[in-house]
C-alpha cells in the first residue's frame, strides 16, 4: 500500500530531525516528491544531496506555511515539535498553535491526509495499568505531555469542523542509528555508569525501532482505515527498562548504573521539580516504576502493521552505528 506514495507531493515538518529525516528519506525512496522543512539554514544539506527539495521556514510562521502548502501539497507529515530544554512558554506556541494553524491551512488547500506525530506521553502516569488508544487523556502538569494532548485536541477539532482527513501516531521510545535521545544519550550514560535503573529497572519500557515507526507513519498517510484514527507506535512487549537500558550497558560492557528504590527517587524528583520547569521529573519517575503496557493492537488490526525489528536486532544495529560514529 505504501507504493501509493509514489508521485505524491509530501510536506514534512521536522524533516531535519531524527524521525523527520528518516521519514523524508523513505518517502523519497518510495518515489514521493518531498518538501522538507528546514528551519536552521544548512541543516537540510544531507537531504538536499539526495535530491530532496528543501523549503525554508518556521512552523510558527502561518503565512510561510500556507505558501508551502499551496505548492500542490497532497500529504502533510507533521513531525516538528517543541522539545524539552527550550523555554516553556514556547511549548504551546509550537506544539499547539502551530499544529492548529497548519491543519486549518491544510484543510483550506485540500490536503488529502494530515499525519501528526504525537507521543505516548499523552497517557501520563498510568502505573501498572495497560492502556490503548481509547484511554481518556488528562492534562497532568508536564509541558511536553500537556501540549501534545492539546495539539491532538486541536487537530481533531479542525478535522471535525472542516473534514480534513487526519491520522495521529503516538510513538514510544524511538531508538536506532541517529536517535539523539534513546540511543546516543543512553549510550553516553552507559559509558559514565549513569543509566538510571530505578526500582531495579522493572518498570515497563516502550521502545520502537525507527524503521518500524516510519513504516507506521507512511501507512497512516495512505491507508483508508487510518483516516480520523489514532495509533500507538510501540514495539511488542512486555519489555522492562532493565532489558532496554541494560542493552546499552552490555555494549560497554559495564555493571555500573544509578540504582535507587522508587520511593527515594520520587522524593528526589519532588525536590527537583521546582527547578526544572520544562521537565516534570515526578512524572518520569512514576513512569519508570510503572509496569503497565501501552498496547499496539489497533495498528495491527486496522492497518496490518507489525514491528519487524526485534529488540535484540535493533540494539545490535544501534551498537554497530554507535561504534562507527566513535560514540562507543
Amino acid at each position: 500500500m505504501i507504493e501509493q506514495l509514489a508521485g505524491k507531493r509530501v510536506f514534512v515538518t521536522g524533516a531535519t530531525g531524527f524521525i523527520g529525516g528518516h521519514v523524508s528519506r523513505r518517502l523519497h525512496a518510495e518515489g514521493a516528491h518531498v518538501l522538507a522543512l528546514e528551519r536552521t539554514p544548512g541543516k537540510g544539506a544531507e537531504l538536499a544531496r539526495l535530491g530532496i527539495e528543501i523549503v525554508r521556514g518556521d512552523i510558527t510562521d502561518r503565512a510561510r506555511m500556507e505558501e508551502i502548502l499551496g505548492q500542490d501539497v497532497q500529504i502533510v507529515m507533521h513531525i516538528a515539535a517543541w522539545l524539552r530544554g527550550r523555554s516553556r512558554h514556547e511549548a504551546g506556541r509550537v506544539n499547539v498553535s502551530a499544529t492548529r494553524h497548519l491543519a486549518e491551512a491544510s484543510a483550506r488547500l485540500g490536503v488529502e491526509r494530515f499525519v501528526f506525530t504525537s507521543s505516548i506521553v499523552v497517557y501520563g502516569c498510568h502505573g501498572d495499568e495497560d492502556v490503548d488508544e481509547t484511554a481518556p487523556l488528562r492534562l497532568y502538569g508536564d509541558p511536553y505531555g500537556d501540549t501534545k494532548i492539546l495539539a491532538e485536541q486541536a487537530l481533531r477539532e479542525v478535522g471535525d469542523r472542516t473534514g480534513l482527513p487526519y491520522a495521529i501516531v503516538r510513538p514510544g521510545m524511538v531508538y536506532g542509528p541517529g536517535s539523539p535521545g534513546w540511543t546516543v544519550r543512553i549510550a553516553r550514560w552507559a559509558k559514565k555508569g549513569q543509566i538510571p535503573l530505578i526500582g531495579g529497572g522493572q518498570g515497563t519500557a516502550h521502545p520502537i525501532y525507527i524503521d518500524d515507526l516510519v513504516e507506521l507513519l507512511l501507512l497512516c498517510a495512505v491507508h483508508p482505515d487510518a483516516a480520523g484514527e489514532v495509533f500507538n507506535g510501540v514495539g511488542d512487549g512486555p519489555v522492562t527498562l532493565a532489558e532496554f537500558l541494560g542493552g546499552y550497558m552490555r555494549m560497554i560492557p559495564t555493571d555500573r548504573a544509578i540504582r535507587l528504590p522508587c520511593w527515594l527517587a520520587r522524593i528526589a524528583a519532588l525536590l527537583a521539580d521546582p527547578f526544572t520547569p520544562s521537565f516534570r521529573l515526578t512524572y518520569v519517575i512514576d513512569e519508570m516504576c510503572g509496569r503497565g503496557m501501552v498496547l499496539n493492537r489497533k495498528a495491527r488490526e486496522r492497518l496490518g502493521w507489525s514491528p519487524e525489528v526485534s529488540l535484540e536486532e535493533g540494539l545490535r544495529r544501534s551498537e554497530a552505528w554507535l561504534r562507527s560514529e566513535g560514540i562507543l
